[in-house]
């Protein structure tokens, strides 16, 4: 049954054995923490598979089957389900990716056995049926839909498509309105066949739980999954598209700027989060105190990371009435290159570090926020990655780090998408 286990260290307050990985038969992996005092427990579920996995013609298909899991299986109905965790308190949801799709739970602790076994039970036998798939399909349309009415949504998914132009990091995570509306079961059954085997799951648990009784018991309920595959992905071309403007009959004009970056293993991952957090990542970096508070540009400003296995992307967005859109590009443009040139005041840089600490212990207060941690984690490193361990490399970003990585960034190609009144 298990092949291997490795410890890892939560805090410097927890002891090397509070977090366990079992790699079983297969491939499957479970990983645990144990928290002794906790009342909650938290399962989830992340399947190594997302939407840049899928061939075009089935583009949103990840994101269709996430939603028909919840329908039920053989044994339970949706609405059995859905009573069930309305009668503990819990609540059970799902979301898609561009590379995993995440299934998980949070209950109170002594509904342990009730969030776990339903939890494994949709992933190994989804009951879903025709019926259910063309009712959920409207939803989806719907969903579709909404995001299109939302011009943020829409200048950000412009823009993705622009840094990677044919490819399937740049699709939109739902599909399209054709792509939905021509996906049927056999094809949704196929994937889910395909792709949910134990080769390309991590199942994670936190609570007072013990890590040996819940090996076994995903061990015997995921006894019928074969070891199946991962995935093998192609890394995007270097091509962008410069520039696209959408035209909208909105009142703003939404601008998004990117640039590509390291994936998920760049050993510059660290100094681009903070150079990220110092540009726009809170209240008191420099495009929110430039855009926003001093010149009245924008209500919101930020900037952001997204990292993938072999690639990634940093952006800036803001949104201001069409006749200053002039001036807020000239002020963005200033402000990156500015931090790109000199690099951070030391203040900035304490403040951007002490950011990423402070969120980073509050996140552990909850037990559903530490199972994501170890699921994504294991899923994406095959260890866990200690806090401890994250926050000294957080630490030791330097100032001179910070300007040197984020002007790397900017000397590559410049993709734009702009959203608003033509």
């Amino acid at each position: 049954m298990t092949v291997g286990q490795t410890g890892g260290l939560a805090t410097s307050s927890e002891d090397d054995t509070a977090i366990r990985i079992s790699r079983l038969d297969g491939g499957l992996r479970v990983v645990t923490e144990s928290m002794p005092r906790s009342r909650s427990v938290a399962v989830g579920a992340w399947i190594g598979v997302g939407n840049r996995d899928e061939p075009a013609e089935l583009a949103g298909v990840s994101h269709f089957l996430e939603h028909l899991l919840f329908k039920g299986s053989s044994t339970r109905s949706a609405q059995d389900i859905a009573q069930g965790i309305d009668a503990v308190g819990g609540d059970l949801n799902a979301f898609t990716s561009k590379e995993y799709t995440a299934f998980h739970a949070r209950v109170p602790a002594w509904e342990l056995d009730f969030g776990l076994d339903t939890l494994l039970d949709v992933l190994v036998d989804p009951g879903f049926t025709e019926t259910e798939l063309d009712a959920e399909r409207q939803v989806i349309l719907e969903e579709l839909a909404w995001s299109t009415d939302t011009p943020d949504d829409v200048v950000h998914g412009v823009l993705a498509e622009s840094l990677f132009p044919g490819h399937p990091l740049g699709w939109e995570v739902l599909g399209t309105a054709d792509t939905v509306q021509a996906i049927d079961a056999a094809q949704v059954r196929a994937f889910h066949e395909r792709w949910y085997r134990r080769s390309n799951m991590v199942i994670a648990v936190v609570g007072p739980v013990d890590h040996d009784e819940i090996v076994a018991r995903v061990d015997t309920a995921l006894a019928v999954v074969g070891e199946g595959e991962r995935p093998v992905r192609a890394a995007p071309p270097p091509e962008i598209v410069p520039e696209v403007v959408t035209p909208r009959s909105i009142e703003q004009m939404h601008l998004a700027q990117g640039w590509r970056t390291g994936g998920l293993h760049s050993p510059d991952r660290y100094a681009l989060a903070v150079a990220t957090q110092v540009l726009g990542g809170g209240w008191s970096s420099r495009l929110f105190q430039e855009v926003r508070e001093k010149r009245g540009l924008s209500y919101s400003v930020f900037a952001s990371v997204g990292s993938f296995a072999d690639s990634g992307m940093m952006s800036v967005y803001a949104a201001t009435a069409p006749e200053r859109l002039t001036e807020l590009r000239t002020v963005i443009d200033a402000q990156l290159h500015d931090l790109a040139t000199n690099g951070p005041g030391q203040r900035e840089l304490d403040v951007a570090r002490g950011g990423f600490e402070g969120a980073t212990v509050l996140g552990l207060e909850d037990t559903g926020s530490r199972m994501a941690r170890l699921a994504t984690n294991v899923l994406f490193r095959d260890r866990v990655v200690g806090v401890d361990e994250y926050l000294d490399a957080v630490r030791e970003v330097t100032a001179a780090d910070v300007q040197r990585v984020l002007a790397e960034v900017l000397d590559g190609a410049l993709a734009v998408s702009i959203v608003g009144p033509g």
